[in-house]
């Protein structure tokens, strides 16, 4: 994902879709200095690159020594600096790879970055919504059953707090993840222990063998192989789907539970950087069914 270094005291910026560079405490990159304009300079993701541009600061943006003309756009490479002043504050652009998806809290200014393809909301432990991008790279926020596309820019309110969402443009999506993984590539091995008390889950990638670390979501994933199993007769698109509600009897959870269960596995194959890892657990809209949303899959007793 972008990332920008600012070269004087080190910190660094997470960069999304667009980034406000300025004294303002409401831009992306805030710099109380006297130097800098309150809207200074911003950084734009402009499908194949990075673009620099001046906002008619008083001091000016510089880059290689040449100061900008107010509104000149230009294209910023990987490990290329700038300056906001001509004596001012210095920027480095260190990664230059494609943003990801984020979203900033409003009150408190917290941003979340997704992990590859998926970004979960408002956090790790109490995960409540799900954002991914579906084929085409058209992004769709899923909230218990409810699921709907998201724009960029959109707020989103969870619990009585609002979200604001930078949702990279669709062909940002195909540059960034072309190299990523599939899930159609992607074989599972879930062991599950005689008494049902522990699961290890084995995922087999192009590089090799990966152990997710143990959670206990996982038990979910190997009840939902077990299912998908069991109608390999079945065409492939009508293999495994289970009511919500029988899914809950069949682990002894409520739906709250199975909820952020779903969020916490597909979380797991996100940070493998499987492109489509929303899609390990897959819901069938209007139904309120779930299945595995994989083929390649294998259960054994450990």
């Amino acid at each position: 994902m972008g990332l920008l270094l600012q070269l004087e005291d080190g910190r660094r910026f997470t960069l999304g879709t667009r980034c406000l560079l300025g004294r303002h405490p409401a831009c992306d990159v805030h710099i109380p200095d006297g130097r800098v304009s309150g809207e200074h300079a911003s950084l734009h993701w402009a499908g194949a690159h990075w673009e620099l541009r001046d906002l008619g600061s008083r001091n000016g943006t510089f880059v290689e020594g040449r100061r900008l003309a107010s509104g000149e756009r230009v294209e910023l490479g990987q490990g290329q600096d700038f300056l906001l002043g001509k004596s001012g504050i210095g920027f480095r652009l260190l990664d230059a790879s494609p943003p990801a998806a984020r979203a900033r809290h409003l009150a408190t200014g917290q941003v979340r970055v997704a992990t590859g393809a998926l970004l979960v909301l408002p956090d790790d432990d109490e995960p409540q919504a799900s954002l991914f991008p579906l084929d085409g790279g058209q992004w769709v926020l899923e909230l218990g059953e409810e699921r709907r596309r998201l724009k960029d820019q959109e707020r989103v309110w969870l619990d009585g707090s609002e979200w604001v969402v930078e949702l990279p443009l669709a062909a940002t999506e195909t540059l960034e993840e072309a190299d990523a993984p599939t899930l159609a590539e992607v074989r599972l091995r879930i062991g599950v222990s005689r008494d049902e008390e522990h699961v290890e889950v084995a995922v087999h990638l192009r590089e090799g063998e990966r152990m997710l670390p143990p959670r206990s979501s996982q038990y979910l994933l190997a009840t939902l192989a077990r299912l998908r199993l069991a109608e390999r007769a079945l065409a492939p698109s009508e293999q495994g789907w289970v009511d919500r509600e029988r899914l809950c009897r069949m682990l002894a959870t409520d739906t709250n539970k199975l909820n952020v269960d779903i969020h916490r596995v597909r979380k797991q194959f996100g940070a493998l950087g499987i492109q489509d890892a929303a899609g390990v657990v897959e819901r069938r809209p209007g139904t309120g069914q779930v299945r595995l949303g994989m083929s390649s899959v294998e259960v054994f007793t450990l």
